[in-house]
């Protein structure tokens, strides 16, 4: 049974698990068994993975989120990382190869690793073998989570930016392996992150970003959804990812047992592409994907590097499948006699398309056979947009609409740092955001807040949030729209509602003198600055002894 057709199949799929459980598969379910035995489970499905699949077509429709609503950007292969996240899996040998890459990447690549580990024995060998290969254990973090296998490309969380704030875009990993499609899950939750549920069945690893706002992935994803057209589907990166998709022709599945385009294609910089070569098999249908996607990169204005590529006794061996950290650039190096001499031949073309960066060679000879590299096993954590302030994004109120006082409104928002956030404060101003005033104060941070419409009126009314951290940093954000509130409050200074602007308006004035913590709290403040001063006096007497 082919991989295409097995993953055709996964997309009709109920499985004998929810996509959004973790708790692992059935006790009937076979693969249980095969999961727990095997220490370095493939890229690809198993030969028992695929027949447990064929045997098991149950449907399932899996619950989507809305789409993100702020402005989204997809930060490319190379954007500045904050963290290198993986998954504590596979044997000793593929453990070391994280170790290895740990070092590089705390130090030269002045980046932190997010690991994933299963238990505190895992954690305790992680640790062991980090501090032996010298990680700078200062920037590594922990997150506790049930794994199936290493592949971290294409089951974890992609990363984009929306408005500024980091969410996360789950899309729908192997039915069989449950563990792995919930770790979008736990880093949300981890990371607090919001997360968007994309019901499309994609591994990260057929997907690369690039810029400005371009990703290139094969037409395995359109072979995998046969539900959905190819344009369908680039509709559905657009709205997730924010990006236009370029689609490539994956390599035959008797080269590439996953079809992915990061076997062999990979944007490395602005306008620059590194592509696979074949100096062993010029004219094969290899040879001939990677030469045409040259070409055509080439026609687009990118600058098309050339790194050779074996395939030896059914393994693709691969030195594009690497991963850009900052300034370090990690790519695979291999002890195989008919390959080992082209590891010199890479790194050269590495460092001379990113003459900038540090190319470091890692050992890959003992995971590539299972049909990956470090590409495949890592997922990039972009770096917050922010610096050492907090970014928020107000998705609520935020379009042009009228509010009546006393209706119930909910305001929500997401944000981001590198820090928690304390609380935020919700603010309004009625002056279109050149004044604001406090609604609720100290609020937690919970995306949420419960707004009961005030008797006010304004056309140009809009909502503020304002986050702060635990060293007062702050961040904050506003509707992008101005909307109204059709309140009846009187703003010709008869507080007392006597019908006339009189000497006792002027006393209530006088005693709410000063700054308004609270808008409601302040009729007097007839400009809505936020202050009762001499401009809200200077209203208040335009209006005195006339009848109201």
């Amino acid at each position: 049974m082919s991989t295409r057709y097995t993953l055709s199949l996964i997309t009709s799929l109920a499985c004998a698990v929810s996509v959004n459980a973790g708790q692992g598969m059935s006790k009937s379910n076979p693969i249980n068994q095969v999961l727990a035995d095997v220490q370095n489970l493939p890229r690809t499905l198993t030969p028992t993975e695929k027949e447990w699949i064929k045997n098991n077509p149950q449907i399932q429709t899996r619950a989507v989120t809305t789409t993100p609503q702020g402005a989204l950007i997809a930060p490319s292969e190379y954007a500045p990382s904050e963290a290198i996240i993986y998954g504590w899996s596979g044997s000793t040998s593929w453990k070391t190869i994280l170790a290895q890459m740990a070092k590089q990447i705390t130090t030269v690549g002045q980046a932190d690793v997010i690991v994933v580990v299963a238990n505190a024995t895992d954690l305790a060998a992680m640790n062991t073998s980090f501090n032996s290969n010298g990680v700078d254990m200062s920037r590594v973090r922990t997150i506790t989570g049930a794994l199936n296998s290493i592949w971290m490309r294409d089951y974890g969380p992609r990363f984009v930016y929306e408005s500024g704030v980091r969410v996360i875009v789950d899309s729908i990993y192997y039915s069989t392996r449950p563990l792995d499609n919930a770790i979008p899950t736990v880093l949300s939750s981890a990371l607090k992150k919001p997360s968007y549920a994309l019901n499309l069945l994609h591994s990260g690893g057929n997907y690369h970003m690039g810029e400005p706002g371009i990703g290139f992935a094969t037409r395995l994803a359109v072979d995998d959804n046969p539900s959905l057209t190819e344009t369908q589907i680039s509709a559905l990166f657009q709205l997730y990812y924010g990006m236009f998709t370029r689609w490539q022709t994956q390599l035959p599945w008797t080269v590439d047992g996953t079809g992915h385009v990061d076997m062999w294609f990979m944007p490395i910089a602005a306008n620059k592409i590194m592509i696979s070569s074949w100096p062993s098999n010029v004219g094969s249908a290899q040879a001939l994907t990677c030469d045409a996607a040259a070409v055509d990169m080439q026609s687009r204005g990118y600058t098309v590097y050339r790194v050779p590529a074996r395939l030896i006794s059914g393994v693709h061996y691969t030195y594009v499948n690497s991963v850009i950290c900052n300034d370090l650039v990690l790519i695979p190096s291999y002890t195989n006699t008919t390959v080992s001499p082209y590891n010199a031949q890479a790194v050269a073309a590495w460092q001379a398309a990113l003459p900038g960066k540090t190319v470091v060679a890692i050992g890959c000879q003992n995971i590539i056979s299972a049909a990956g590299a470090m590409h495949c096993i890592v997922m990039h954590y972009p770096k917050h947009t922010g610096g050492n302030n907090p970014v928020v994004y107000v998705q609520s109120p935020n379009i042009a609409q009228q509010l009546t006082p006393a209706s119930v409104v909910s305001v929500n928002w997401i944000s981001d740092h590198v820090r928690d956030i304390t609380s935020v404060d919700i603010q309004l101003s009625l002056d279109d955001g050149a004044n604001f005033s406090t609604v609720a104060a100290s609020e937690a941070n919970d995306g949420s807040y419960t707004w009961s419409v005030p008797d006010v009126y304004s056309t140009n009314a809009r909502i503020r949030v304002l986050a702060r951290d635990s060293s007062g940093m702050t961040g904050s954000d506003q509707s992008d729209v101005s909307f109204t509130i059709n309140g009846t409050q009187q703003r010709n200074g008869d507080f007392d509602g006597d019908g006339i602007v009189s000497n006792n308006d002027l006393g209530i004035m006088l005693l709410e003198w000063g700054v308004c913590e609270i808008l409601l709290d302040c009729p007097s403040d007839l400009n809505r600055d936020g202050v009762t001063d001499t401009g809200d006096m200077g209203f208040l007497l335009l209006s005195f002894g006339d009848a109201t």
